[in-house]
């Protein structure tokens, strides 16, 4: 029997539908697999110890959380990580996202990197008004504002730390309150939604954003393979934005959320995650005998 860790913030994730949906589809299959939280879990010299019982190692972990050092020595416990510990981190940044990633199925928005310190007439110079701030490891619509003058700019930068910093990136205003969401594995597409906002340009699903299936086009496919050659992440939801003659790159996340997928479009992705785990273990196996 195969076993696993979902790292997550918590071991009790009551209302994480993706969670419990990729259990769910595991125990159907029969493989083991628990949620592990981060702030259930201690690491020392002796070990990596969950609700003060030592961890063993596993056969993979998927990560589903971001921050810091204590997820990275989960993840060390199993023989396989998905999505691989270092490029995962590497990709919860969006600047490292607009840095590196290019493909023929979209256009990448021209974009500043800042903090609340740069000049607003040095970022209006290049991208014009309005604009749109991000934070740099920000997810589910969090600090991701639009600018529409400098009186924002000065609100956003007296609400956090002046040092913090920004992804300044020119507007889409084809996309207004809208998006596009797929989730790619391994570069191949195997459902995609569009986002609709209720008020407001942010269409994220947490944000109460109305989802509906969206056709795998020509440009989505591109899109999802160049990403894969590039980043190698296993699992990954990418964001587009509509744009006049071709799509815009919005971003792309590493622990996406299942639920407005699931739903738009009746696939089963949290059993497509398992069977690809389940696959490449059966892959390991023929081989080594």
């Amino acid at each position: 029997m195969l076993t696993g860790y979902i790292i997550e913030k918590y071991s009790f994730m009551k209302d994480a539908y993706t969670c419990h949906r990729i259990l769910e589809e595991a125990a159907k299959r029969g493989v083991s697999l628990q949620i592990v939280g981060v702030a259930d879990t201690i690491v020392t010299e002796d070990g990596v110890y969950h609700k003060r019982e030592r961890l063993e190692n596993c056969d993979f972990v998927i990560n589903r959380y971001k921050y810091d050092h204590i997820k990275d020595e989960i993840g060390a416990l199993a023989k396989r990580t998905y999505n691989e510990t270092n490029i995962f981190n590497t990709y919860i940044n969006k600047y490292m996202q607009v840095k590196n990633l290019r493909s023929e199925g979209f256009l990448m928005p021209k974009y500043m990197l800042g903090t609340g310190y740069t000049d607003f007439e040095v970022v209006t110079t290049k991208l014009g008004l309005p604009f749109v701030a991000k934070g740099l490891e920000s997810s589910q619509g969090a600090e991701v504002f639009l600018i529409e003058n400098k009186e924002d700019f000065q609100v956003l930068c007296e609400t956090y730390d002046p040092d913090k910093e920004y992804l300044f990136e020119e507007y889409i205003a084809e996309s207004y309150g809208r998006d596009i969401r797929f989730y790619s594995i391994r570069g191949e597409v195997i459902a995609c939604m569009t986002r609709e906002a209720v008020q407001g340009f942010k269409a994220n699903v947490a944000l109460g954003a109305g989802v509906r299936e969206y056709p795998i086009d020509d440009n989505i496919r591109q899109a999802a393979k160049d990403i894969y050659e590039q980043t190698g992440l296993d699992f990954l939801g990418i964001d587009l934005l509509f744009g006049k003659d071709k799509p815009y790159f919005c971003e792309i996340n590493v622990m996406p959320g299942i639920e407005g997928m699931e739903r738009a479009t009746g696939v089963n992705v949290a059993g497509a995650i398992i069977d690809t785990i389940l696959g490449d273990f059966k892959h390991d196996c023929s081989e080594s005998n």
